[in-house]
C-alpha cells in the first residue's frame, strides 16, 4: 500500500514538471504590457487646474547615458532594480529579525511591522507607476524608486520635454500623494 502511494506520488511530481516545462517553453520571451492607460481629453483638462504646490520636479540628462550604447543602458536600468530591491531585501530582513526577537517591545514590534509594510507598499506602487509610465510609447525604459519624502524616476526615451515631466509628476502625485520628484532622462541612441 505504501509503495502504491509513493508511486502515485512520484508520476504526479513527473507530471506537474512536465506540464510546467511546456508551459515555460511554450510562454512568449519578452515580458508583455497587458495594462495600458486610457486618459480622454476631459481627464486631461479637469487634471490640469489641480494644484502641484509641495512638489519639485528636475529634468536632468544623465551624462553616462549619452556616451554609452543601449545595452549599457539597460544594464544600468537593471543594476539599478537589483540594487534597490537587495535594499529593501536587507532592510526587511533586518525588520523580521526584529520582528521574531523575543528581546523587541511589542511597540517596537508594531514599528517593525508598520515599515515592513510600507516597504512592501512602496514596491507595489513603484511597479504601478513604470507600468503607466510605460504605457505611453515614448518611453522605452522606466525606473521609480520612491523613499519617505521624495521619489526618483528616471527614464529612458528619445527626448524628454517639460510636459513630459509634468505628466510623470502628476502622475506620481496621484499615485503617492505630495513628494519631491526629481525626474532624469536617459536618452535612446
Amino acid at each position: 500500500m505504501l509503495l502504491k502511494k509513493q508511486t502515485v506520488w512520484l508520476l504526479t511530481m513527473v507530471s506537474l514538471v512536465i506540464v510546467l516545462s511546456v508551459f515555460y517553453i511554450t510562454s512568449p520571451m519578452e515580458p508583455s504590457n497587458e495594462m495600458s492607460l486610457v486618459t480622454s481629453q476631459e481627464d486631461v483638462k479637469k487634471d490640469e487646474g489641480t494644484s502641484n504646490e509641495g512638489i519639485d520636479v528636475s529634468i536632468e540628462e544623465m551624462e553616462d547615458g549619452t556616451k554609452t550604447a543601449g545595452t549599457a543602458s539597460d544594464d544600468l536600468f537593471t543594476a539599478l532594480r537589483l540594487e534597490i530591491d537587495e535594499q529593501r531585501s536587507k532592510a526587511k530582513e533586518e525588520l523580521q529579525a526584529i520582528v521574531a526577537s523575543s528581546d523587541v517591545t511589542a511597540e517596537k514590534r508594531s514599528e517593525a511591522l508598520d515599515k515592513m509594510e510600507e516597504l512592501q507598499t512602496y514596491a507595489a506602487k513603484e511597479a504601478i507607476l513604470e507600468t503607466m509610465i510605460l504605457a505611453n510609447e515614448n518611453y522605452a525604459d522606466a525606473l521609480v524608486k520612491a523613499e519617505e519624502d521624495q521619489v526618483r524616476v528616471i527614464v529612458k526615451a528619445k527626448e524628454l520635454s517639460r510636459s513630459a515631466a509634468n505628466e510623470i509628476m502628476r502622475l506620481v502625485h496621484d499615485e503617492l500623494g505630495p513628494k519631491k520628484v526629481a525626474v532624469e532622462f536617459q536618452p535612446i541612441k
